[in-house]
């Protein structure tokens, strides 16, 4: 038998606000999630101390309005939030969000996504007029408790791996470390692609990286012999601008690519993850109009750990990295 539905005004089922404006040049490196309107890693663009005027949220869901359109994310931990995502909680106080009922929202508020774009983006009027279709109970309120059983009984049917538990009281903290910050090309000896045309193209096995954004930037394999021997980072300058990734194995970049080797230490896929988490916050000064050419790559900062010495602290982001819940299975 199919659960009775009825449609909702979104504002009567839910409370919602916009986020704050924090550029990034203001931003303070610590322990609390950043959510921006970026559709990957639940929403989250960087870990930050923020200023006291910003408020702290916990156990909401963050709608992004601009940007990556649509994507609806929650969140259990501490977070803040720019003024291009929009804080959403449950109106009924009786009620406690929690990560059934978020999931089960999920695809049903992201449906929204379809009329919505770049150009037209979700104000909050236009929040204020779209209805949601909800399961109910039989007074016509919302059917909460349906909503967080049905995603318990799903989740039951998932097989989930486990991490080792960890000693949280020995973790590096982003806060625990001096932070300082570098041209780009003080850091890294910087180099471009090569142009090689689609008709010049013959399938082969040398990695092309391309300026694409999946795939860690591998568009295809080809036959030409590689340019660059690998364990070097790239960076798209033009197509998806400002995407990063570690390129362990020899290589052909597009001269869409540019190739970043470090100057005075031996790159690692550790300090590779630390690095291009570091890389890609700048992509939001570029685009494909304001292309990251090598010249503006040479004068863009990066903000880096440093040690007592003013120097760049490569064993901490090492360090750091390995600790992660992942960090275990690089290899």
């Amino acid at each position: 038998m199919n659960r009775k539905e009825n449609w909702f005004a979104f504002g009567s089922v839910f409370e919602y606000s916009r986020g704050t404006r924090l550029i990034e040049k203001k931003q303070t490196p610590g322990e609390i999630a950043y959510i921006s309107s970026t559709k990957m890693n639940n929403g989250i663009s960087s870990f930050i101390s923020p200023p006291d005027n910003i408020p702290i949220y916990e156990n909401k869901m963050t709608l992004s309005n601009s940007g990556s359109v649509g994507y609806l994310f929650f969140h259990e931990y501490p977070f803040v939030a720019s003024d291009h995502v929009t804080v959403i909680s449950i109106k009924d106080k009786n009620v406690t969000l929690n990560v059934g009922i978020a999931l089960y929202l999920k695809p049903i508020l992201e449906a929204m996504r379809c009329k919505y774009n770049f150009g037209r983006e979700i104000s909050d009027s236009r929040l204020a007029k779209e209805k949601v279709l909800l399961p109910v109970n039989d007074d016509g309120t919302p059917d909460w408790d349906y909503m967080n059983a049905t995603i318990k009984q799903i989740r039951k049917t998932v097989k989930w791996n486990t991490l080792d538990s960890r000693n949280t009281n020995t973790l590096l903290s982003l806060s625990d470390v001096l932070w300082k910050d570098f041209t780009m090309e003080s850091v890294f000896v910087i180099k471009k692609g090569k142009r090689l045309t689609k008709a010049n193209i013959v399938e082969g096995t040398t990695n092309f990286i391309g300026a694409i954004s999946g795939n860690n930037g591998i568009r295809e394999k080809i036959s030409e012999e590689p340019l660059y021997e690998g364990n070097c980072i790239t960076v798209n300058y033009n197509g998806s601008v400002g995407e990063a990734y570690y390129q362990e194995s020899p290589f052909w970049a597009s001269d869409d690519v540019n190739v970043l080797l470090l100057k005075e230490n031996t790159l690692n896929k550790y300090i590779a993850l630390f690095l291009i988490t570091i890389i890609r916050h700048n992509k939001y000064h570029f685009d494909f109009g304001r292309k990251w050419n090598v010249e503006k790559m040479k004068k863009t900062l990066i903000r880096l750990p440093m040690d007592d010495n003013g120097a760049i602290n490569w064993t901490y982001m090492e360090e750091y990295i390995k600790q992660l819940p992942l960090g275990k299975y690089l290899r």
